[in-house]
């Protein structure tokens, strides 16, 4: 358990969008997600076979949950999802669609995948999502708008935000979220993942939670073999 210098227990969650149709090497995604040791890592265009290869090679726990059918629902093993992987307790697992009417078979479709991190007695609800693409920003505003109503009904003390919401210097997205009781501390470009010139990657925590540390690489074609997003690294403490 690590902890910050005034004494609070440091929560470090990772995100990441692998990209994972492009089939990344997972030992280099494990190498990745090691060196930076979090609490939690919440994936995005990931494939069930790769999050479970991931998982394994760690030897942590993860729940995967199906975004699309990149091509057809009769190669599974081609779709697309989110995933949470730790090496904590995880349990509460749940998925909400936040693009209604729009097909599994499509990219457009859109979901929230939350789940609880149990660390010792304490305890953070994990909400894991990717918006819609940068040229919808409509449909972007809208599905933060229902991540926000999903995180107020489903009641969880201490909830985070994290993942590719695709919302460039966008304060509509943002704000639907802060209604939720979420905090932006600001980040980096991290897409293009070689030379990164726009912040699509973000993690959001408790309002009234002190940051202690942001990391990021700052990119270049070794990151964009891996994908063509950078991982964002947060640790903080939650609100007393």
């Amino acid at each position: 358990m690590t902890s910050d210098p005034a004494g609070g227990d440091v929560w470090r969650v990772l995100t990441w969008n692998v990209r994972g149709h492009d089939r990344p090497n997972v030992a280099a995604l494990a190498e990745v997600v090691e060196g930076y040791a979090p609490d939690v890592v919440a994936l995005q265009e990931i494939r069930t076979g790769q999050a479970s290869e991931l998982a394994g090679r760690l030897g942590w726990r993860h729940r995967w949950a199906l975004k699309h059918y990149a091509f057809t629902p009769l190669m599974p093993w081609l779709a697309e999802g989110h995933a949470l992987i730790t090496p904590h307790a995880l349990d509460d697992t749940v998925v909400r669609t936040i693009s209604p009417g729009v097909s599994t078979w499509t990219y457009r479709r859109r979901i929230v995948l939350a789940g609880t991190v149990r660390r010792g007695g304490a305890a953070v609800r994990i909400y894991d999502t990717h918006l819609a693409a940068h040229d919808h920003p409509d449909e972007r505003i809208a599905q933060a708008k229902r991540v926000a109503g999903f995180i107020v009904t489903d009641g969880a003390r201490s909830r985070v935000v994290a993942g590719d919401l695709n919302a460039d210097g966008e304060i509509e997205v943002i704000r639907e979220l802060r209604a939720a009781g979420l905090d932006d501390p600001g980040g980096g470009p991290t897409h293009p993942a070689s030379v990164p010139s726009r912040r699509f990657d973000y993690i959001l925590v408790p309002n009234g939670s002190t940051v202690v540390e942001q990391h990021q690489p700052d990119g270049g074609a070794e990151w964009l073999e891996l994908s063509d997003h950078l991982p964002v690294l947060l640790g903080f403490t939650l609100p007393a």
